[in-house]
């Protein structure tokens, strides 16, 4: 039998859509007359709940496959349950539309797609928001929403990754997939997602032949708020730390945090933060850049500083919201430059009074800081990156 396997990613309440709930599933492996069952035996175990299926670890569909997809969409349309799909490849996407030619003459109904599970999730807030409010019970708070979108992305990016592993190297599952992703990340110090969304961008290797050729490998950068280089690998994680702290520092507040920009989708996530509760890391754990002040200064890529956080139109209503609510009145973010002037992300600091006033001494350093900052992660990018993709298709090739 071939491998598949369909993974809940989420399951959540969210007022105003049909039935109440929303559900996400990841499937992997190949979907064929095989497993045809198994897939449609994913989709209906969620019950009455919405569904967004995400098939970025699917590395083939074939007919049958997509005759359950479309038998799904079908049965939970006639309920008031759209079926979203996202992560189609182009081979998924070709059968999908031939197999449901024929139904949709009919008039039958077949899966909304999705280019990626962000865009199905802004469709499926959309429609909770249009929908008239619940008679009783707390209205949909968008932390949730931006707590889910986090861990979705995130789950996208290493389901993506597992697919690539196996469908490349023979790998025999996506656990198997998973724990090498993860130890590869772990000896050259970054998260797996960070490896893992490389992974997706990065062009294959060619067979029998090194990944990056000819690639050389530069010195490590020097870093004013680092000590001396010791010759092995830096934690992403403890850079992040050290440029949020030389932030605080600088602006002299306990409260800063440092968010990075994912070239997948242009939206910024929370990378390191100090003196701000659970609530606001949850809800600026990944941003789109419309209505925030470090949204603004990466697309500008120039610094904002807002006055006052409680009138500022930098903020839209439930930024500003949580903001307030986490005792930030005040607040200054620079952006990290990259390479041709594009940012890589943003550094903010934070006061609990409105009015802060910074010096022209301050404001030099934050930028010395930030082009430090922005050398280090282009070199990090250029070098600790690809190393740990050739450390993982050379382990993947062993495996």
């Amino acid at each position: 039998m071939q491998h598949f396997s369909c993974e809940t990613v989420a399951d959540v309440a969210v007022p105003g859509l049909a039935t109440g709930r929303l559900t996400v599933l990841a499937v992997h492996g190949v979907a064929d007359a095989t497993t045809g069952a198994a897939l449609a035996a994913a989709l209906a175990a969620p019950g009455p709940a919405q569904l967004v299926v995400d098939l970025t670890g699917l590395y083939r569909l074939e007919p049958a496959g997509a005759e359950a997809l479309h038998r799904f969409a079908e049965e939970s349309a006639a309920e008031g349950r759209p079926l979203r799909v996202t992560g189609c490849t182009a081979q998924a996407a070709a059968v999908l539309a031939r197999t449901g030619a024929a139904r949709e003459r009919d008039g039958r109904t077949g899966p909304e797609l999705y280019p990626t599970v962000a865009e199905a999730l802004a469709a499926v807030m959309s429609a909770a928001a249009v929908a008239p409010e619940p008679p009783s019970g707390p209205s949909f708070v968008r932390t949730d929403a931006v707590g889910m979108r986090h861990r979705l992305l995130a789950q996208t990016l290493v389901a993506r990754a597992q697919g690539l592993l196996m469908e490349r190297y023979g790998l025999p599952g996506p656990d198997a997939a998973g724990a090498l992703l993860r130890t590869v990340a772990r000896r050259h110090g970054m998260p797996a997602v960070r490896l893992a969304g490389a992974l997706a961008r990065t062009e294959a290797p060619r067979p029998g032949e090194p990944w990056f050729p000819g690639r050389g490998h530069p010195a490590e950068p020097a870093v004013g708020f680092l000590p001396p280089p010791d010759g092995r690998p830096l934690p992403l994680s403890v850079f992040l730390d050290a440029l949020r702290d030389t932030g605080c520092a600088i602006a002299r507040t306990h409260m800063g945090d440092v968010q990075l920009l994912d070239p997948n989708d242009n939206t910024l996530w929370l990378e390191s933060h100090r003196g701000f509760p659970a609530e606001f890391a949850h809800f600026f754990a990944v941003v789109d850049g419309t209505g925030t002040p470090c949204g603004h200064a990466v697309r500008k890529s120039e610094r904002v500083v807002v006055d006052d956080v409680a009138r500022a139109p930098d903020f839209d209503e439930p930024s500003r919201a949580v903001a307030l609510a986490a005792h930030s009145r005040s607040v200054q973010c620079t952006p990290i430059p990259g390479p041709a002037g594009r940012a890589l992300g943003v550094f903010s600091t934070h006061h609990a009074r409105p009015g802060h006033d910074f010096t022209g001494a301050q404001f030099a350093a934050l930028d010395r800081v930030a082009r430090e900052a922005g050398a280090w992660l282009d070199w990090h990018r250029t070098t600790t990156v690809l190393d740990a993709l050739e450390d993982l298709h050379g382990s993947a090739q062993e495996s």
